[in-house]
């Protein structure tokens, strides 16, 4: 302190260690010693005049115990304060702050306003906020508040607040101290400064959902409102973003409707001069328009009119564009969808596009999108040429307005034939294929929805493929944002169900390892639109060929074996391609269905083993001969006769039915009849069912016109005949045989009809023509067993020897993959593979299943009647060795010594 300090003067005097004389006069004399005079003591101090050059001398000064000291000191630390935020910052390190804090206590209220002045003010620095939550000074704080208190102390007080709730922690330590009490009288104060600080303050805790209803409580809405018309833009400004939050509370709603809250913000947006403000009172006023009650009031009361017309003559965009936001949330209820539609809400969005301005615009689009979620809004969107409108948006330079344009054109799409026709009539489709490679992965998703809902009109599903639709569709599919392959994956099932996409599909290589990548996905929509396009695309052979090679059914079998990641969709998908693939049906699952049709092409490799993969026919085709197990394959076009196909996959219910007409009584009783009709057109029922016997050569049919009824009595002429018919038709198929061949060019497999097979067709369908199932099955059985050893004692097996046989007939061939036809010596798989594919050529329904250690046999299903009585049906196996024809029901104990190793 400054107190007690020596003058220059008395500090030059001091420095020779010599003492000043009292007086001059008495210095050496040497007379008698003189009383000492008494003098009294006098300990005032006279007032110096410093001049503090220094902040640090300043803050020195904050230590003093002179009141007129600490005043001066204050007021010279805030205005040293108040100039930078670098200034504050060295305050708080020159140890300033708590000083001050402790001087917001003083008893003299002068000291107490200017020290609260520059502790507010130090409070707008992030760091020293950081400090001040260190120390408990909230409470004090608060009660400077109180009106006993001078107007300057109460607005730094609130500015300290104000900058003290940025934080949300601290936000919540100041809202439990009771603070918004006294912050709601300071809203009634005429100071603008006091009133702007309680409003940012109180627009700060507002942020907390709690703090709306208590506000509530204390009657604090109406005194906001009431300063909404403010001579001070800062002041209203804040007004409506207090409005803004308070009316995400219904309750809250409620008490602006009842105290006309409502019509007091449509009467401030009116007013030409408050347009600065306009877009935050919007902004409010869009959360209090998602309540019904208040769209009705405004409705009712000629507002919501007078706001239409306004978003229309603003000259402002920026207006337009939060007035359009507000329109566009309050629409997200079907309520006020209705409402906004009587009030020509979707004309006056369409008008917005219209304007220069990209913000509008794209508002606009976003308000169009959600009043297109109604179907009245679809309709008078695009009677006012909303659509033309919308298709020029999605061409626009602007990224994010092509993204909601393409947005609303989804929404006006859906489920709308008048809408897409209107689409492709303004050329929107070209657009809408491009927009699959725009920049923006949204636009790209958005896109892939308005095409699917296109596909849901053919002629429009046919322009669209014609345009290259499959071809760009690479691009959402590869992108890395799953919304956009989760629509992309829906767009290639909802096109895939059209055979014109299937070649293109095929052609293009990269979609069919890609969906399969995405099947995979830990995305559920991924994984479930990407399963769902393998189920529909599993409708084409070739296709679903190429979907197993890219590892489709490992994929799938893991899914199906987790938990949390199978679903329906992944189910489906797996069955879907095992029945496009019989082949791999049996290797997975070792077992075939009455109503799995074997085709041209069906090979059995043997059961897939754990962890293992099933090969294709040309990845088994280039492995060199082994000594293991042959793969057996059936491949015999028969001339001018279809082959039967597998259950179309997208008719599940047709599925359904031909199971049920397989194992009915009525058809297991009906005699097999051969084709009467041309030998190259069959019913489209047959073919669907499978069911439908096939038609044999007509040699074969002049043969069955001059035998006799008992097919089995046939004479040693026409047994001769049957011969050379046989022969020739062996001739005739090796002529055609290079037109028929099967060949991939990647592996270089080729198949050759199995004139052998052929061969036991032609001697079959006689035997079995005009004749019931339970004749049949018998008849079949024991060819089987002639071409395959003959009959076969159990004990017998072991020395059958058809492994030599096998092993001879494999490096006769030079390959593991053996025609059924060349096998000469077969027991239960080769017995029971060999009357599977005879049975389905000839419309036998029968089961192929696999057991262990080379086991396989057949299940029939067949009804009893005894005097008129039926009795259901039973499932039996067919004895293909030790008693061809003989047939062993399931559950008996001869099946089980059948079927398994004893």
């Amino acid at each position: 302190m400054v107190k007690g300090e020596k003058t220059p003067a008395a500090a030059a005097a001091t420095k020779g260690g010599k003492t000043p004389a009292t007086g001059g006069k008495d210095k050496g004399k040497a007379g008698k010693a003189k009383l000492p005079e008494e003098k009294t003591v006098d300990e005032t101090f006279e007032p110096i005049k410093i001049d503090v050059k220094g902040a640090q001398t300043a803050v020195v000064c904050l230590r003093s115990t002179e009141e007129n000291v600490l005043i001066r000191a204050c007021d010279a630390l805030f205005k040293f304060a108040d100039k930078s935020d670098a200034n504050k910052l060295l305050l708080h390190e020159m140890g300033a702050t708590d000083t001050l804090f402790t001087l917001t206590q003083h008893e003299n209220p002068i000291i107490k306003r200017n020290a609260t002045m520059v502790f507010g003010l130090l409070s707008s620095h992030p760091d020293i906020r950081q400090y001040l939550r260190k120390i408990d000074c909230i409470p004090h704080m608060i009660t400077l508040l109180s009106p006993e208190h001078e107007a300057l102390t109460n607005e730094y007080a609130v500015f300290w607040l104000r900058h003290m709730c940025s934080n949300f922690s601290t936000k919540t330590q100041i809202t439990s101290q009771n603070v918004l009490q006294p912050l709601i009288r300071l809203i009634n104060e005429n100071d603008p400064d006091v009133k702007f600080n309680s409003l940012s303050t109180i627009d700060r805790i507002l942020d907390d959902y709690n703090a709306r209803s208590l506000l509530r409580e204390l009657n604090g809405i109406e005194p906001i409102l009431n300063n909404l018309k403010s001579d001070y833009p800062q002041i209203t400004e804040t007004v409506c973003n207090c409005l803004q939050k308070l009316a995400t509370d219904p309750n809250n709603r409620t008490v602006i409707r009842e105290i006309g809250g409502l019509d007091r913000m449509i009467d401030f947006i009116g007013l030409d001069e408050t347009k600065d403000v306009h877009v935050h009172c919007l902004n409010a006023l869009a959360n209090l328009l998602e309540d019904t009650e208040c769209l009705d009031l405004i409705q009712s009361n000629g507002g919501l009119k007078r706001l239409m017309q306004f978003v229309q003559d603003s000259a402002l965009p920026a207006v337009q564009a939060a007035a359009a936001k507000a329109i566009g949330r309050a629409a997200r209820k079907p309520q006020n969808r209705k409402i906004f539609s009587e009030q020509d809400a979707e004309r006056a969005m369409i008008c917005l596009l219209l304007s220069e301005n990209d913000e509008v615009r794209i508002a606009a689009c976003q308000a169009l999108a959600v009043m297109a979620e109604s179907m009245l809004s679809r309709e008078t969107i695009r009677n006012n040429d909303g659509i033309l409108t919308i298709v020029q948006m999605m061409q626009k330079d602007n990224p994010r307005l092509r993204e909601f344009s393409t947005l609303a054109m989804s929404n006006l799409t859906q489920s709308n034939s008048n809408n897409i026709r209107e689409l492709q009539e303004q050329g929107g489709l070209d657009i809408l294929i491009h927009l699959l490679n725009d920049e923006k992965d949204t636009t790209k998703a958005y896109a892939c929805v308005t095409l699917a809902n296109c596909s849901t009109d053919p002629v429009v599903r046919a322009n669209i493929l014609e345009k290259g639709l499959i071809t760009n569709l690479l691009a959402p599919l590869h992108t890395n944002y799953e919304i956009a392959q989760a629509k992309a994956a829906m767009l290639l099932s909802a096109f895939g169900i059209d055979q014109k996409a299937r070649p293109e599909v095929l052609s293009n290589a990269a979609i069919v390892p890609r969906i399969v990548t995405l099947s995979k996905s830990n995305n559920d929509e991924v994984r479930r639109n990407a399963c769902f396009a393998i189920s529909v695309l599993c409708a084409d052979q070739a296709i679903a060929m190429e979907i197993l090679r890219n590892g489709a059914l490992e994929i799938l079998r893991d899914l199906n074996a987790s938990e949390s990641r199978k679903s329906k969709f992944t189910e489906m998908a797996l069955q879907r391609i095992l029945d496009s693939q019989l082949s791999a049906k049996y290797s997975y699952l070792g077992r075939l269905e009455n109503n799995n049709i074997t085709t041209d092409g069906f090979y059995d490799m043997g059961p897939v083993p754990e962890g293992g993969k099933f090969l294709t026919i040309e990845e088994l085709a280039v492995q060199e001969v082994n000594d293991r197990r042959p793969i057996l394959i059936v491949y015999a076009p028969e001339k001018n006769v279809p082959q039967f196909q597998a259950v179309p996959t997208e008719m599940p219910p047709e599925e359904d039915r031909t199971r049920a007409r397989s194992s009915s009584n009525s058809n297991l009783a009906r005699a097999t009849t051969p084709s009467k009709g041309s030998d190259g057109k069959e019913k489209s029922g047959s073919t669907a069912t499978g069911r439908t016997s096939k038609a044999g050569k007509s040699s074969t049919k002049e043969k069955e016109a001059k035998t006799t009824t008992s097919t089995t009595s046939k004479t040693k002429k026409e047994k001769t005949s049957d011969k050379r018919s046989a022969a020739d038709d062996k001739k005739a198929a090796e002529t055609d045989s290079s037109a028929t061949n099967i060949t991939d060019p990647k592996a270089g497999y080729q198949s050759t009809p199995d004139q052998d097979f052929l061969t036991y067709l032609d001697e079959i369908r006689p035997q079995v023509a005009k004749k019931p199932l339970t004749e049949q099955i018998p008849i079949l059985a024991r060819l089987v067993s002639d071409k395959m050893g003959g009959v076969i004692a159990l004990d017998d097996i072991t020395t059958f020897g058809y492994e030599v046989s096998m092993i001879q007939l494999k490096a006769e061939i030079h390959s593991n993959i053996v025609p059924i036809g060349r096998i000469r010596k077969g027991i239960y798989a080769q017995r029971a593979f060999l009357f599977k594919i005879l049975a389905d050529r000839l419309g036998m329904p029968c089961t192929l299943v696999r057991g262990n250690y080379n086991r396989a046999w057949n299940e029939v299903v067949l009804g009893e009647s005894s005097a008129g009585v039926r009795y259901p049906a039973k499932t039996w196996i067919v004895d293909l060795l030790h008693e061809p024809g003989r047939l062993i029901h399931a559950n008996s104990s001869d099946a089980r010594a059948y079927t398994t190793l004893s």
